[in-house]
């Protein structure tokens, strides 16, 4: 069985009050799951991952899992909740185990906490994952406030090459920025998601990529920032040619670039 689901862009980082918002992209995630004489896992957070699911639920057997991704890992590119949610729904799936879809979620925060792929359980980047365009969520409670299309704009993505684990920001303190992610949060239910993930990246950003945004927005991107805890920087253009020209500007400067637009279709199954 072969799941596919995609990576995407933070929009209010829950670490503050709770409440996450995450906008999907068309960044595939395919992830091959099959039954085996013995377990093969391609890393130490699957094999977690596996074990915590099927300690729970009447899971048998042995299975191969394999995962080709477009995602960079460590960028707040979503690819962590990405890869817990695609092997969660397939084991599910091939064993006849039925969920609801909230269930499901809640299934796959929980167990994101447990192999420490996540702090808070990234409920919104799940949810995302699974259902595309975006999604808010309470991640304390586990519960999705929202949901809704995106525009499907064109994005560009520079990619950094140091990465960030999200379980490094647990210990840090967010509760001065409690007032300004409440107006962020206001900007989401007004519809704005593209100021309100441009306002979340400032502050991670702390004014360390003020340089590239300004640089994406030279390009004609209309709104840039950082992805969340990032290091991945962000531009969003309205047509394909801007999209282009911009991509070939920064691969000539020697950024790390990915080319890709807004997604609105969730989790399925490719193959079998």
């Amino acid at each position: 069985m072969i799941i596919e689901t995609n990576g995407g862009i933070s929009v209010l980082s829950a670490f503050v009050n709770g409440h996450g918002a995450a906008a999907s992209l068309k960044l595939p995630m395919n992830t091959e799951i099959t039954s085996s004489d013995i377990d093969i896992f391609p890393s130490p957070e699957v094999e977690k991952l596996v074990h915590y699911i099927r300690d729970r639920y009447i899971i048998s057997g042995n299975y191969r899992i394999n995962v080709r991704s477009m995602i960079p890992p460590g960028n707040g590119l979503k690819s962590s909740s990405a890869m817990a949610i695609s092997i969660i729904f397939g084991l599910f799936k091939m064993n006849a185990i039925n969920f609801s879809d909230e269930e499901i979620l809640k299934i796959a925060a929980k167990a994101s906490i447990y192999n420490n792929t996540s702090v808070t359980g990234a409920m919104d980047d799940l949810a995302m994952s699974y259902y595309g365009g975006y999604c808010i969520t309470d991640n304390r409670s586990f519960t999705l406030l929202s949901r809704q299309k995106l525009s499907e704009d064109f994005v560009i993505i520079c990619t950094g090459k140091k990465t960030i684990k999200s379980i490094n920001l647990g210990n840090m303190d967010f509760s001065q920025y409690t007032n300004f992610y409440n107006r962020i949060e206001s900007l989401l239910y007004d519809g704005k998601i593209y100021e309100a993930m441009m306002l979340n990246g400032c502050i991670f950003d702390n004014g360390r990529d003020s340089k590239k945004i300004k640089k994406i927005l030279g390009t004609g991107a209309f709104i840039a920032g950082r992805s969340g805890k990032g290091p991945a920087i962000f531009g969003i253009y309205k047509s394909k040619e801007q999209m282009d020209n911009a991509g070939e500007l920064f691969l000539s400067e020697g950024y790390n670039v990915i080319k890709s637009r807004f997604n609105n279709e969730g989790i399925h199954i490719s193959g079998k």
